[in-house]
């Protein structure tokens, strides 16, 4: 009488499996989008940094040496020892930093294609910089490095004055 009602083993079996599957392929979508989303953001964030250091050196005539104050407010005190700084210009409020605590975000000063300027006189003023990031899903074809900019291992993105 209650002979065929139900489901074999096999059928439990192949549905679970087909289940699986198509899990595993969207996880991996997932992932891929998850990434892509942080590499945007990653582009994003570095081409607002440059828009910032482009108004800075407009107004100052060089780029900021030293290190970028990542995580607070770049200004027309940050880099530059020859100004009194009485009053500040805000260039930009929190220069974005790179969640990535392994590789973030990296800012070179550069002085005629070497690395090392001061802005302390004319002489050692900061004519070019590059900013570096390592995108999780690297660009393609990759973009070759900025003349003047050292490479790091792990960073496969550049930016550098237009």
């Amino acid at each position: 009488m209650f002979k065929g009602r139900g489901f074999t083993l096999i059928e439990l079996l192949v549905t679970v499996s087909i289940i699986a599957i198509l899990s595993a392929i969207g996880l991996v979508v997932y992932s891929n989008v998850i990434k892509q989303g942080q590499d945007s953001k990653r582009q994003s964030d570095l081409r607002s940094i440059q828009s910032a250091l482009e108004q800075y050196y407009s107004d100052q005539g060089f780029y900021p040496a030293g290190n970028l104050p990542f995580g607070s407010s770049l200004n027309n005190c940050t880099g530059n020892p020859t100004s009194p700084c009485s009053s500040t210009k805000t260039y930009i409020n929190n220069v974005p930093n790179d969640s990535n605590v392994s590789t973030p975000y990296r800012y070179e000063a550069i002085r005629n294609g070497s690395i090392g300027c001061t802005n302390v006189t004319t002489a050692t003023q900061c004519n070019s910089y590059c900013l570096t990031s390592k995108l999780d899903i690297p660009l393609s074809p990759v973009p070759s490095l900025p003349t003047g900019c050292s490479y790091s291992s792990g960073y496969n993105f550049f930016v550098s004055p237009p």
